[in-house]
């Protein structure tokens, strides 16, 4: 099972609020740990992730962001939205 974070309380709280605020947004966002990024080195100025979902597998990988050329579709923002951090492949 699953706990609550620890850490940040305040920050959590505050978002918690915001989606009681805004009950349409709560099935369409959650808040997201770069945990998982920051155990493996991610560098976010150099790199982004890019996502596709083969049947019920969401696989991630991490690419030069001066080498991801096709049209893709922001995932996840950074706090201000000025750095889009994943993207997903845009249909052909």
């Amino acid at each position: 099972m699953a706990c609550m974070p620890t850490e940040d309380v305040e920050f959590h709280n505050a978002i918690k609020e915001v989606f009681l605020r805004y009950p349409e947004a709560q099935g369409k966002y959650a808040l997201s740990s770069l945990a998982l990024e920051n155990r493996i080195g991610v560098d976010f100025d150099k790199e982004v992730a890019v996502s596709r979902v083969e049947g019920r597998n969401i696989i991630t990988e991490f690419k030069d962001r001066k080498s991801v050329i096709r049209m893709q579709l922001c995932l996840k923002w950074n706090f201000d939205y000025t750095e889009c951090l994943m993207w997903e492949e845009a249909p052909e």
